[in-house]
């Protein structure tokens, strides 16, 4: 733990490079969102997805609930309840 005052901003070489690092990044993003139609406000607000296999698609996209809730479990360790909602959500927003 670095010593000084509670609360002091702390100065590490590094820190400033990474920071404009950081910036650049961002900026790419921005210009890479413009350039592809990308709304950012809807990608900041879009919840994480866990990544699934390519079987728990199948399942889905064949109708197989109960196989894509096992693969989903399987995947992410959610309950039973968690995974059946989640399945349930991805169903109706591939339908439209």
């Amino acid at each position: 733990m670095p010593e000084g005052r509670p609360g002091a901003k702390v100065s590490y070489p590094d820190m400033e490079s990474l920071e404009e690092r950081v910036a650049r990044l961002e900026e790419q993003v921005a210009s890479l969102q413009r350039h592809l139609g990308v709304d950012s406000a809807l990608v900041a607000v879009r919840p994480e997805r866990p990544r699934l296999p390519p079987e728990f698609f199948t399942a889905l996209r064949a109708g197989k609930k109960v196989t894509a809730i096992k693969i989903y479990r399987e995947a992410t360790g959610a309950s039973l309840l968690a995974a059946k909602q989640a399945v349930d959500t991805m169903a109706r927003e591939a339908r439209g």
